[in-house]
């Protein structure tokens, strides 16, 4: 809530401008994440009985693979990824928040925020699922190539080619259910927690405006909430993904074999992971657009 009379993160930015801010602080954030994702993905599609832990994860990824192709196996199509990720979500929250002020008369502060936030993710989610699945298929590709898979499929464009020639132009979606659930679900906890907290933490002070650990302590704190509130979501996608099933058999799939332990895998190196990327994100797109 930048101010009394709208919900939107900046409502004076235009739509370009908040394409471009959140393009580059998406990308930023991404960069900051990438190998605890990597690790994250590794637990959730192998089982404990190939990583027991997470530190085993880390261990076994650093020694066979090394840092580059170990932990940052391809991060170019996140980075992409990220960029289009955050651009949508900032793009469409504010311009649904300023639609909600202009036409729907007398609607909370609040019922703006959670609107705007389901909307931002549900569009979100149709961006990243072709990412995602490209990238999470590169983050297990070494796992596999061990056991004598060819080296060509830790490549981005071979990946690419592979899944349209197997399951053609929509097989890019594989995993669409489970994005579009957590996107839409963690939209509404990612946008809520961050501008309420903002909001929060200014009016202690009384000032107009948030002081930098503000911004960052709240974008923190948005990145924890939203990862902590749709996890099992993104456990389902990523074996969606990489084992090329639907929703209802990913999730027997991880019940089966772990239990609903099995739906939080890798859950405390993702939530480890969320406070400087998501703290990155929010501050990076707060500095841009004051300075548009």
């Amino acid at each position: 809530m930048a101010d009394d009379n709208s919900s939107s993160i900046n409502s004076e930015t235009s739509a370009l401008t908040d394409i471009m801010n959140g393009s580059i602080a998406g990308a930023l954030g991404k960069i900051i994440e990438y190998p605890f994702d990597t690790v994250k993905v590794r637990l959730q599609t192998q089982g404990s009985t190939v990583f027991p832990t997470t530190w085993s994860c880390i261990k076994y990824t650093y020694h066979n693979e090394g840092i580059l192709k170990g932990f940052f196996q391809g991060i170019s199509s996140p980075i992409f990824g990220a960029a289009l990720e955050n651009a949508t979500l900032f793009v469409s929250y504010n311009q649904t928040s300023k639609f909600l002020d202009k036409h729907v008369e007398g609607i909370s502060p609040l019922n703006n925020i959670l609107i705007s936030g389901a909307v931002a993710g549900s569009c979100a989610s149709f961006v990243l699922t072709p990412v995602e699945l490209v990238k999470c298929r590169l983050q297990v590709a070494n796992l596999s190539k061990t056991a004598g898979q060819n080296a060509r499929s830790t490549k981005i464009s071979y990946t690419i080619m592979s899944i349209l020639k197997e399951r053609g132009l929509l097989g890019m979606w594989q995993g669409q259910s489970g994005t579009f659930i957590r996107e839409s679900f963690g939209g509404v906890a990612w946008f809520a927690t961050y501008e309420l907290m903002k909001e929060g933490l200014r009016k202690r002070h009384g000032e107009k405006e948030n002081k930098t650990w503000e911004l960052l302590f709240s974008g923190a704190s948005a990145g924890v909430a939203f990862n902590g509130s749709i996890f099992p979501a993104d456990t389902v996608k990523s074996v969606m993904q990489t084992e090329h099933i639907s929703l209802g058999n990913a999730v027997m799939k991880v019940f089966r074999a772990n239990g609903i332990a099995g739906f939080y895998r890798g859950l405390g190196i993702t939530l480890i992971r969320a406070i400087p990327a998501n703290a990155t994100v929010f501050y990076t797109y707060e500095t841009l657009s004051k300075m548009a």
